[in-house]
């Protein structure tokens, strides 16, 4: 399949229509997070070994999702996305004072 590009995103369409077969959202809706302004962002150490990767977590619609993207300017490069783990959903709950941190 081929890329997806536009001016601020990009990214693989075979891996979009996997995460869309597999989770009911592709990286078309997964850009929103970004749009919105709402989200929050860390460094993933894991996966940066020969670039740095970035994991945003935000809202899509009710579901709190996490967002694996490279900077490529002038584009983010969406590399993979899913629902959120317990420990992202906090800190963006946290962060959006959607709940107190204890």
């Amino acid at each position: 399949m081929p890329e997806y590009r536009d001016l601020q995103f990009e990214w693989d369409e075979a891996k979009s229509a996997d995460r869309f077969a597999r989770s009911g959202f592709d990286f078309h809706a997964a850009k929103t997070i970004f749009i919105s302004g709402r989200y929050v962002e860390r460094w993933d150490e894991a996966h940066s070994d020969t670039e740095d990767h970035f994991i945003a977590t935000g809202l899509l619609g009710p579901v709190i999702i996490s967002v694996v993207y490279t900077e490529r300017p002038p584009r983010k490069r969406i590399i993979s996305a899913f629902r959120a783990d317990t420990n992202d959903i906090l800190e963006y709950m946290v962060t959006y004072a959607i709940i107190q941190e204890e």
